[in-house]
């Protein structure tokens, strides 16, 4: 899930193409339903993925920049 959010900014086709669109309207969705139901899981997916390396926290801050509602949830992990 936190992975589909860094692929939209990605995306051949740009971060402002329809599949990329897509994939942000679904990591926001799992990122919705893990922050009720299961916050320790998503924090630590979020965790990983930031430790992942610079690039990825790139591509995950680009996509974050289209999604403030996701973005406000996984900062207040």
């Amino acid at each position: 899930m936190i992975g589909t959010a860094a692929s939209a900014d990605r995306r051949r086709d740009g971060s402002g193409s329809l599949k990329a669109a897509k994939d942000r309207e679904q990591a926001a969705f799992l990122v919705e339903a893990l922050a009720e139901d299961r916050p320790d899981d998503l924090r630590l997916a979020w965790e990983t993925a930031v430790a992942t390396g610079p690039r990825w926290r790139e591509h995950l801050a680009n996509s974050l920049k289209r999604m403030p509602e996701t973005e406000r949830v996984l900062k207040g992990l």
